[in-house]
């Protein structure tokens, strides 16, 4: 079930370390979204979806932890499918997917989680959203022995990562007039053509894009999935940097942290202003210097209206309750209906709690 903030209707550079859509895992970590944002960027995003209308006018709208359950609750439910979540348990994958949306860095964020994995409702619409048009067996018997992901390019421009006979993401280059090339077992996305003599082997802009020659290819990310454009700026340590920030004219210097202002919190994503609108979300900016069990990227959750359902995450065992999952988020006691999702059951996994069935 789908509520408020516009979750519903329409939303990092995710790096997960774990897959529950696989037997095993590969040795070596495998972003969750090789197609969106960041050094392995691109795919569609939905026409006029919220967080891309605020992402131009560089403002963040937090998930609601509705969303956040939504999304976890089919990662770990749905076995096959190319999407993993950023914690093994259901409470941590609620807390990571909140700490990556509500901060200055979620602009950038993947747009396979914000338009995929919290619109969607069941296995079904996760994998056709998830897959983009690839075929579902397009990696059957591919990099069955490798112990790291390969890339491959199926005949519609997709590049497409798979470890042991499954998909672990698709990148579909053509939606930004790209071409899929593969170089030492890695899919990418490039522009027609080679590169020009001279061109450095680093990322510079080219209007809206990123481009990089490598291996006589230029490759391609088009910050405009993101609504965003390339800008160039000067990083903390005086090295000059590229990267994906929003066409507003509000330049800023760059740190790792963010200020206060109202319910508001501002901070600073390559080179450019950003405020995430804690407010909207029915949050607070959260204090950066005290940051408490209730804080959430640059946000700050409200406190439960019931004493009663105050809890110590440290301490409290989540657990099943009929075909309902029963945890503790940031300090809150908080019950997720497995049928929400379709799902008939709550079933506990050793070592991660539970998980909808």
């Amino acid at each position: 079930m789908k509520r408020a903030l516009g979750f519903s209707a329409c939303t990092a550079i995710a790096t997960v370390l774990l897959s529950f859509a696989l037997t095993s895992t590969p040795t070596t970590s495998v972003e969750a979204a090789p197609t969106d944002a960041g050094p392995a960027a691109s795919s569609s995003a939905t026409p006029g979806s919220i967080y891309l209308t605020k992402a131009a006018g560089g403002a963040v709208l937090p998930p609601s932890v509705d969303d956040a359950e939504a999304f976890c609750a089919l990662a770990l439910a749905c076995r096959d499918v190319p999407l993993f979540p950023p914690a093994p348990d259901f409470a941590g994958c609620v807390k990571s997917l909140m700490d990556m949306l509500s901060g200055p860095g979620a602009l950038n964020s993947s747009v396979t989680i914000r338009e995929c994995g919290l619109a969607a409702t069941s296995c079904k619409n996760l994998r056709t959203c998830l897959l983009k048009g690839a075929d579902p067996k397009v990696c059957d018997g591919f990099a069955m022995t490798s112990d790291t992901p390969i890339g491959k390019c199926d005949v519609d421009a997709r590049a497409v990562t798979c470890w042991r006979g499954k998909v672990l993401g698709v990148r579909n280059c053509g939606m930004a007039d790209e071409l899929c090339v593969v170089k030492s077992g890695k899919a990418d996305c490039a522009l027609a053509g080679p590169c020009p003599a001279g061109a450095k082997d680093e990322w510079t802009c080219a209007g809206s894009r990123m481009v990089k020659c490598q291996d006589g290819k230029f490759l391609s990310i088009d910050c405009k999935v993101l609504n965003l454009t390339c800008n160039s700026y000067t990083d903390d340590k005086g090295k000059q940097q590229v990267g994906c920030a929003p066409p507003t004219p509000a330049a800023c210097k760059m740190t790792n942290t963010y200020t206060c202002s109202g319910k508001h919190a501002m901070g600073c994503v390559n080179g450019k202003e950003v405020k995430i609108d804690c407010g909207e979300a029915g949050m607070t900016c959260a204090d950066p210097k005290a940051p408490t069990e209730k804080t959430v990227g640059a946000c700050e959750l409200p406190a439960p209206t019931d004493p009663k359902l105050a809890c110590d995450p440290k301490k409290f065992e989540a657990k099943c309750d009929g075909a309902m999952m029963v945890y503790c988020s940031s300090g809150t006691i908080r019950k997720y209906p497995c049928k929400s999702i379709g799902a008939t059951k709550c079933v506990m996994e050793k070592g991660t709690g539970p998980r909808c069935g």
